[in-house]
């Protein structure tokens, strides 16, 4: 008794459905691996690895009409925007419990997510303005901008907590820079005064344990009375806090701390904010995670440059130039055409080994896979797929050592499975069956199987090199031989089918174009004279006729071609008209495209030009320019935003805008020719030009967003702290501009920055990794981040 394969149920299946060992053997897995390939969300590439036929011609079809809507709306709009998000279903879970604090990374995970959410959803609005089925998506998604807004209230371009977080946290700030502008005003006032010039080492102020200190020489103690919290390298300086500013550090320690428990209780927010949402992003990543995998489907057809096939009713077979996927891949293939009628339920294929039988065999079943699965087919339009209530395949050698089956019983366990499985409607594909045993047995019995499966009124592709089968089919109402071409003359197969006649096995021929000694294929050709097949010559009769039949079939076929073809001349000028309105639409976009690349392009030449010194600030500026006014030619500037000040208006104390930097500030000083004004923004003083200066909004003026189709939803603009002036050390050398990048540590300490940029340029490297190293071992620095080769980010603690 033949043993059960294991995994393999017995159960019948539902109408359409492929079991996994059918999908193996057809290659299905390796179809998802490259589908999945074509995937930007971890989402959508789970939907891509776990794809399988669908249960219904119509679930089908309708995944088959989504993926060519999606391929009309494409040249509109480009694919679906996925990408950017995160798998955050876990941190959701975690969100929903009482008091948690999701990492800070973990927010930033669920913030990217919900903001590829948010651009999905303003991509599928669109789609629907342009009449696309898609858009119809838009519904299903709920618009998290109350949660948008609150991760844009707390957290900057840099992932820093910003004062808007909350009211308490703004006022522990303003605290915090009120306790360091006194203990500042102290220790400047140690630095200056000339009591303590002996002591003083150098004239700058820093952090050491987070507290404000100076540098004095070892001998201090004379001068100056205070605590010694830090020493140079060299042991020449220390770094000492004055009793005087001991009250005022404590202050700012306690401060800091209430810092910290504040930021806790804001991300303890965020989080419960996040948990309470989890259910509606859930919905929002559901229809990501489809949007990219249909695209990825879109990605794949046009990488195979495959069609949408039509899902028949019947279960027929029409596959039209049909290329396997996989070879097709690998350059090469040629397509082969692959028919089992309405009237036919048996296609048998015979000829050459190596002419491709198999091949065409799995095509057959591969291409029906897919269109099941809503993908589209690499053939020729005008392919159709029939709806089959179940596809069984027994396809290659599965001899099976573990189990102590030969070839011949692998196959036959296989056969059973089938035989117990496949019913009327189903199709059954049957690569070289009854081979493995005895010519005569074996004929017999495929002949038995095939004739069990064709009373079911199940259709059968199976393949043969056995007469005795050829023959059977031949003398089968609703049976079709069919043989793989092969070139006698250069003994090489020619890989199509001719419906209508057998195949040779040509075995001698491809033996002989193997390389097989000429001598031992004359002593093989003796042999098989000697007991060749008293039935070839009827066999070759029923052939003529048969290819008789065929010539008056093809030449009815050639007929309905022609008027197919007027037909679709008609819809092709139909299809013209609609392409050129499509293409004049692309091509207004595609110049608006071009403008602004060619802009990006010409800003980011000249601002590395002027970085790595090859150009004056001059030339610079005149390549800005430019860029500018070729923009401005396709994109006119908007009208002002903000009233300008005339210049009698100008005084110190007023609130004014900057449009060249879109900050605030407040005028200090105007020079005396009226030419310049000194404006401070926040801890930096700036010299600008009057008509640069426009009128500040009013308090709680700020930028408000629409959202689409007018529904009016606030967004606040965010600007993160403006960071420390750049350290300039261009033509420095390595020791001169350590000390630049220390002195410039020591300002951004002091005036409480996030951060501070050093520009190096690129040069051979060595300035470059002398200073990334020495930034390193400072313990204010959080993190040293390259901005490409010529500068660097330094974000303090």
């Amino acid at each position: 008794m033949i043993p059960t394969k294991p995994g393999r149920a017995r159960t019948r299946d539902a109408p359409g459905s492929m079991d996994p060992h059918t999908l193996q053997v057809l290659d299905f897995p390796r179809i998802r691996s490259l589908l999945a390939e074509g995937a930007r969300a971890p989402q959508g590439e789970d939907l891509c690895r776990a794809l399988v036929p669908l249960s219904s011609r119509e679930a089908a079809a309708a995944a088959l009409g989504e993926l060519e809507a999606l391929s009309a709306l494409e040249p509109l709009v480009g694919l679906p925007p996925t990408g950017g998000g995160h798998r955050v279903e876990g941190l959701l879970d975690a969100a929903r419990a009482e008091g948690a604090c999701l990492a800070l990374e973990d927010l930033f995970a669920v913030r990217d997510t919900l903001a590829a959410c948010h651009r999905l959803l303003e991509y599928l609005e669109d789609a629907a303005a342009e009449g696309s089925a898609l858009g119809r998506y838009a519904g299903r998604m709920r618009p998290l901008y109350d949660l948008t807004d609150r991760f844009e209230r707390t957290f900057g371009p840099r992932g820093e907590i910003l004062d808007s977080a909350s009211p308490a946290l703004q006022s522990l700030r303003a605290r915090q820079r009120a306790v360091r502008e006194r203990v500042l005003r102290v220790l400047e006032g140690v630095l200056r005064s000339a009591d303590f010039e002996p002591a003083v080492q150098d004239e700058f102020i820093t952090l050491r344990a987070g507290r404000y200190v100076v540098p004095l020489r070892t001998d201090f103690r004379g001068y100056l009375q205070g605590i010694v919290h830090d020493r140079s390298r060299t042991g020449s300086t220390f770094f000492v806090e004055p009793l005087e500013t001991v009250e005022l550090n404590n202050e700012a320690g306690v401060l800091r701390e209430e810092e910290e428990a504040e930021i806790r209780r804001i991300l303890v927010e965020l989080t419960g904010a996040v948990g309470r949402a989890a259910p509606a992003l859930r919905a929002d990543l559901a229809v990501l995670a489809h949007l990219d995998a249909l695209g990825a489907r879109l990605v794949l057809a046009r990488r195979q440059r495959a069609v949408r096939p039509v899902l028949a009713g019947d279960p027929v077979l029409d596959l039209r130039e049909a290329r396997h996927p996989l070879l097709d891949a690998q350059g090469g293939v040629i397509p082969v055409d692959l028919c089992v009628r309405e009237d036919q339920a048996l296609l048998l294929v015979s000829g050459a080994n190596a002419g491709g039988k198999t091949v065409a065999l799995k095509t057959a079943g591969l291409l029906a896979a897919m269109a099941y699965a809503g993908l589209f087919v690499p053939a020729a339009e005008g392919s159709r797929v029939g709806w089959f209530r179940g596809v069984y395949a027994d396809i290659g050698d599965e001899q099976d050592l573990d189990r102590h089956l030969s070839t011949f019983s692998a196959h036959m366990v296989n056969v059973r499975d089938i035989l117990e499985r496949a019913e009327a409607g189903s199709l059954v594909l049957l690569d070289e069956l009854g081979t493995g045993t005895d010519p005569g047995e074996g004929t017999g019995l495929a002949a038995a199987v095939l004739e069990e499966l064709l009373d079911r009124g199940v259709r059968v592709l199976a393949t043969t090199h056995l007469a005795g089968l050829k023959a059977f089919a031949y003398a089968r109402p609703g049976a079709c031989n069919a043989a793989v071409a092969f070139d006698p003359e250069t003994g090489r197969p020619l890989y199509r089918l001719l419906y209508g006649q057998s195949g040779s096995s040509n075995a001698l021929e491809v033996a002989e174009g193997l390389g097989l000694p000429p001598a031992l294929i004359a002593r093989a050709r003796r042999y098989a004279a000697g007991g060749a097949d008293s039935g070839a010559g009827w066999l070759r009769d029923l052939e003529a006729a048969r290819d008789r039949a065929r010539q008056e079939a093809e030449a009815a076929e050639a007929l309905r071609r022609e008027w197919e073809g007027r037909v679709a001349a008609q819809e092709a000028l139909l299809a013209k008209a609609r392409e050129e309105r499509d293409a004049a639409r692309a091509e207004g976009r595609a110049q608006a495209r071009a403008a602004v690349e060619e802009a990006r392009r010409a800003l980011g030449d000249a601002i590395g030009r002027f970085a790595q010194r090859e150009t004056t600030q001059q030339e610079a500026e005149g390549a800005v320019a430019r860029a500018e006014a070729e923009l401005e030619a396709v994109f006119p500037p908007p009208a002002p935003a903000f009233e300008p000040l005339p210049p009698q208006a100008l005084a110190p104390g007023l609130r004014v805008r900057v449009a060249s930097l879109g900050k605030d500030g407040e005028i200090e000083a105007l020079e005396a020719d009226g030419r310049k004004v000194v404006v401070r923004i926040g801890p930096v003083r700036v010299t600008v030009a009057p008509e640069d200066l426009h009128r500040a909004p009013a308090a709680g003026q700020g930028e408000r967003r629409a959202t689409h189709q007018g529904q009016a939803r606030g967004r606040v603009r965010v600007e993160a702290e403006a960071g420390a002036a750049d350290v300039m050390v261009l033509g420095c050398t390595v020791a001169e501009a350590l000390v630049r990048v220390d002195r410039g540590l020591n300002r951004a300490l002091v005036a409480g920055a996030e951060g501070f940029r050093v520009v190096h340029g690129r040069g051979t490297g060595a300035l470059r990794r002398a200073i990334r190293e020495r930034l390193a071992e400072e313990a204010a620095v959080q993190e040293v981040r390259p901005e490409g080769d010529a500068a660097t980010w330094v974000a303090l603690r």
